[in-house]
């Protein structure tokens, strides 16, 4: 059995080894641990202080736009190193923010794809509505506006189906969207989503501390393309200290418009003056560039009204290199390169996700074939250990047939060997009961020879007497024969544990073993029945029995 079960085990153990490579566990040392709470001290510092210049690039970007770009290269850099993929995403979409504003539309295009890449992989909503909403300005640019109101709804949508997302971001969807409809002439959808900002606003006081500036110039740039110049003026004139103390990057796009609304009205001095602010806040935050080309181009209309044609050509001219410059986000041939450039990522995009799908077919596959070796593995346990089953219980149900078996052929043996015993035992006491008659009749023989010894001759009797005392030692000497021939060992252990036991005393026990009372103990030995009481008395104290000890329970189990 042990032989069957050590080579099942041994078989287990193969099959095994053959499915499932072996791993192997490294255990760290008290100064590795050490050495890793250390480097995790250190990362979290890193990250940190990646993280506060960030803060510091995007304070300074308009004011210091060069510095700004190299501090978001380098947090990106940092960021890659300590695998922060949230400060990286940031990162990224601060460095093409500035890229857009300053007129590097195709670095911030390649920025924008590249963030939304990782946000995707880390599913981090926040992230992808900031890029969706640079993506949408950064098409508006180009006059792709229903791709541009594409990207604004898809941030929408997540921003009102993500609840954790602050309100303020949900302010911008909308800004930006009521932006994009006001570009095209959609006025009164512009206005319902500038609303909606107010509305979103009163419903979170804390935005309320922000003022409304932005959201004011919206409705007064929509009074300005409805030729209400008057209600555009009251609009945006009080909004124009705001934006030079706290937004000065944003008078490019506020003096833009008051330019024109004051071109319209025929005041080309006004309308100068907030060009040429409108051109200075721009060259000094290097912001707003793609509306250079228009600011300069409406500059010089106003110079040919005032009869200043030198002057006017000269920003007719600088509008123009601009455009080129900027490969002209209303040109269309670069409406051409913005859509190659489109196919060639969406391209790229396809050739990644039929990788993504072959890699996931393999992955499939593997699983499959991972599967079926497990199901063949267990399978093969399952029958291994059923097997182990089956041959452990065939053996136990053998083993107990042979120890029944044993335990059956003792009983039958002990029942013969009890058998032979009562017989012998019949024998033995048919013996004792003609020895017992036997001696009855010598005494009775005895006994009249006795009382005739007055008569006949003395000395015949005396010897017929003597032969009859012979006769019935022999006959005593028969029984203990055969007495022993049926007991062997009665006498032997008898006299082992009471060695000093007399032989009339062994013949008591012999006789009580043969369950003899009192009666036909002193017939056989042909003593009075008070001096078998007495003998049996004696032989109790020689045995060390108390009164409680039953004499005959403890002679039948000797021998």
């Amino acid at each position: 059995m042990t032989r069957h079960l050590t080579l099942i085990f041994l078989c287990i153990f193969a099959l095994k080894s053959s499915c499932f490579s072996k791993e192997k566990i490294s255990s760290n040392s008290g100064n590795s641990i050490k050495n890793e709470k250390k480097s995790l001290v250190q990362k979290k510092l890193s990250v940190k202080s990646t993280q506060n210049l960030l803060e510091q690039a995007d304070a300074i970007k308009f004011s210091y736009p060069d510095s700004a770009i190299s501090m978001y290269q380098y947090s990106i850099s940092e960021s890659i190193k300590l695998k922060d993929s949230l400060t990286w995403i940031q990162s990224l979409i601060g460095l093409s923010n500035l890229y857009a504003h300053n007129g590097h539309f195709g670095h911030s295009y390649d920025g924008y794809w590249e963030a939304l890449g990782i946000a995707e992989k880390i599913d981090d909503d926040l992230s992808k509505v900031n890029i969706y909403n640079g993506l949408g300005w950064l098409y508006s640019f180009y006059e792709r506006d229903n791709l541009s109101n594409d990207y604004f709804n898809k941030a929408l949508e997540i921003t009102k189906a993500n609840g954790k997302i602050s309100p303020k971001v949900l302010v911008d969807n909308y800004y930006a969207i009521a932006t994009l409809a006001r570009k095209r002439n959609e006025y009164e959808k512009a206005r319902a989503y500038l609303d909606s900002c107010l509305i979103t606003k009163e419903l979170h006081p804390d935005l309320l501390q922000e003022g409304n500036a932005f959201i004011d110039a919206e409705y007064g740039y929509i009074y300005y393309e409805d030729e209400e110049y008057e209600a555009a003026l009251k609009t945006l004139l009080p909004l124009n200290k705001y934006f030079t103390e706290e937004q000065h990057s944003y008078l490019v796009i506020f003096h833009y418009f008051i330019g024109n609304i004051y071109q319209e009205l025929h005041q080309y001095k006004e309308a100068e003056k907030y060009y040429r602010s409108a051109i200075s806040a721009g060259l000094k935050h290097k912001s707003h560039s793609d509306l250079f080309p228009l600011i300069y181009e409406e500059l010089s209309k106003v110079l040919t009204k005032s009869n200043r044609y030198k002057e006017a050509y000269k920003m007719l001219k600088i509008s123009k290199d601009l455009n080129e410059k900027q490969f002209g986000s209303r040109n269309i041939s670069n409406k051409r390169f913005m859509e190659i450039k489109d196919q060639f990522r969406k391209k790229q995009q396809q050739q990644k996700e039929l990788l993504q799908q072959q890699e996931l077919q393999r992955l499939k596959q593997e699983s499959k074939i991972n599967y079926l070796r497990n199901l063949i593995f267990y399978v093969t346990i399952g029958g291994l250990v059923l097997v182990v089953f089956f041959v452990y219980r065939n053996l136990r149900n053998k083993y107990k047939a042979k120890q029944l078996l044993f335990i059956e052929k003792q009983r039958f043996e002990k029942e013969k060997i009890k058998e032979v015993l009562e017989i012998k035992n019949k024998e033995l006491t048919s013996s004792v009961l003609q020895i017992i008659q036997h001696e009855e009749t010598l005494a009775e023989i005895k006994k009249e020879l006795v009382e005739q010894k007055k008569n006949p001759d003395p000395n015949q009797i005396n010897k017929l007497a003597k032969k009859i005392n012979l006769n019935t030692n022999n006959n005593w000497k028969e029984f203990e024969a055969r007495f022993v021939e049926v007991n062997e060992n009665f006498y032997k252990e008898l006299n082992e544990r009471f060695p000093k036991l007399t032989q009339g005393d062994q013949k008591i026990c012999a006789l009580i073993k043969l369950n003899f009372d009192s009666k036909g103990m002193s017939k056989l030995l042909g003593i009075s029945t008070e001096s078998v009481h007495t003998t049996r008395y004696r032989l109790r104290k020689k045995l060390g029995l108390s009164r409680q000890d039953n004499l005959e329970e403890f002679i039948s189990q000797i021998g």
